[in-house]
């Protein structure tokens, strides 16, 4: 399913943000539910993926009352600690260097959300996306929070983006109206051909959401 997402006043746009995790199946927790980690990605960097995977940690723990853990998983522009204003903190690599625990990244920046960074990346970010380490990484925060919600990389910018993707249990692909095409948007899904897409996001929509946007997410299923 694919929905659009516009510059609203602040109601509608929280609206707008709730029809993601409706669009994409999320539902409330409920007694010994695992979590559920959900990637954000888009063709291209400027798409709007990094302020969806923001807005929709936001939504789901205001929704939901439930703990979301929001992670920087792209090692190239590392937008999340910046958003948050912690600056160059250890991360996500540190943790998968040995550098530091997941406890000692993991930032609490309200009653529900933690934030964990990029973290430093002086070394190679192909080796940390491939890392067996992160899929357990991963689990410990599944285990930690009901939801997390990963930013990943632009896929046709960053060969990490397939690979995190498989890490994840769904990817919400996000385009940008009046910038991204059709081919870059059939790209992108075929480089996610083995990780679950969800649904497809349209930031910075005018009108309705164009129909081969819709077709090409039903032509994957």
């Amino acid at each position: 399913m694919a929905i659009g997402l516009d510059d609203r006043p602040g109601g509608q746009l929280k609206e707008a943000l709730r029809e993601i995790h409706l669009m994409s199946g999320l539902t409330p927790p409920g007694p010994g539910d695992r979590g559920i980690a959900i990637g954000v990605t888009s063709p291209h960097f400027g798409d709007g993926k990094t302020t969806v995977a923001i807005g929709l940690a936001a939504s789901l723990a205001a929704d939901f009352s439930a703990d979301v853990t929001l992670v920087d998983g792209d090692f190239h522009t590392t937008s999340i600690a910046s958003e948050y204003g912690l600056g160059a903190a250890s991360g996500l690599t540190d943790v998968l260097t040995g550098r530091q625990d997941l406890e000692h990244v993991s930032h609490r920046v309200n009653s529900h959300i933690t934030v964990i960074p990029a973290g430093r990346t002086d070394g190679d970010p192909a080796r940390s996306a491939r890392s067996e380490n992160l899929v357990a990484l991963i689990d410990n925060m599944k285990r930690a929070s009901r939801f997390v919600v990963i930013d990943l990389p632009a896929s046709l910018h960053s060969m990490n983006a397939p690979v995190l993707a498989q890490r994840c249990d769904g990817v919400i692909v996000v385009v940008r109206a009046g910038n991204t095409s059709r081919r870059d948007l059939d790209r992108t899904l075929q480089l996610l051909k083995d990780s679950k897409v969800l649904g497809i996001v349209v930031n910075r929509r005018k009108s309705s959401v164009p129909r081969w946007i819709e077709d090409a997410l039903n032509l994957r299923r």
